[in-house]
């Protein structure tokens, strides 16, 4: 079954080394440079401030889905998405170091990319890790500690599983993610994502500080379906007059009052 909703967002340790990022394919600017990260078998597209700040505690955004299904439901041909919502928030987080994290084939031509890297397995266990990997090197870079990893819609389911395979996550914070993938693709009358780990099933190591934001607007994914997931993660669940896409970028003051690690 293919998606019904056109508007639904769709290895193991191993070396971790930068490129350049290709000439036209910088999803960055004002002030930020994109980079690639080998991690693993995996490429993925990376950015930081030009002038970075310092501080022990790295905050890393993880981009949403992007541009999983054209109109019609199928898969697209490039996953890139066309506003780039997570780069957008790490721009506008106001204190300390951030960078942002594109998901496995945005931005990037890597032979080893095909539609299921985008669709049914969007979440699998060698995204997870390839994601892990490249946080590794986005945090060797920074020089910090500890990590507070936040992610908008599927960057925030993404951004739980990765918290929960590590140790060093101090603050989690979720924005209109679907953290239940089989109850959140049964309501909305899709294929299930198989091949993909699912936030629901999953424990969250103890001692991370978590926020998850709902919007009360939000088609995509409805208070009422994601409140009970993100309370089943545990943390603080709110909810706000936000619609899925807009405008959690305007809301970054009170996201870092709001998730702050425990001393």
């Amino acid at each position: 079954m293919r998606w019904r909703l056109a508007s639904v967002p769709a290895l193991g340790l191993a070396l971790v080394s930068l490129l350049t990022a290709p000439a036209g394919a910088s999803p960055a600017g004002r002030g930020w440079t994109s980079f690639e990260v080998v991690a693993g078998s995996r490429i993925l597209v990376a950015a930081s401030k030009d002038a970075p700040s310092s501080g022990e505690l790295l905050t890393v955004v993880i981009e949403g889905d992007g541009n999983a299904h054209d109109s019609q439901g199928r898969p697209s041909a490039d996953p890139t998405p066309r506003d780039p919502l997570g780069l957008r928030l790490a721009q506008a987080w106001p204190d300390g170091p951030v960078a942002w994290l594109g998901r496995p084939c945005q931005y990037v031509q890597d032979p080893a990319c095909s539609p299921a890297d985008w669709t049914a397995g969007r979440y699998s266990q060698s995204a997870v890790t390839a994601s892990s990997l490249a946080i590794d090197e986005l945090k060797r870079r920074s020089g910090a500690t500890r990590l507070r990893l936040m992610g908008w819609s599927g960057g925030g389911t993404m951004a739980a599983l990765v918290a929960a395979r590590r140790t060093d996550v101090a603050v989690l914070v979720t924005l209109a993610a679907p953290l239940d993938l089989a109850a959140w693709t049964q309501w909305h009358g899709a294929s299930p994502l198989t091949g993909s780990l699912d936030p629901a099933s999953v424990s969250l190591p103890p001692g991370i500080v978590q926020l998850h934001v709902l919007g009360r607007f939000d088609k995509v994914v409805p208070p009422a379906l994601g409140e009970a997931s993100a309370r089943r993660l545990g943390g603080t669940v709110l909810v706000w007059p936000e619609k899925h896409t807009c405008c959690w970028s305007k809301r970054t003051d009170r996201l870092l009052a709001l998730s702050q690690p425990a001393e």
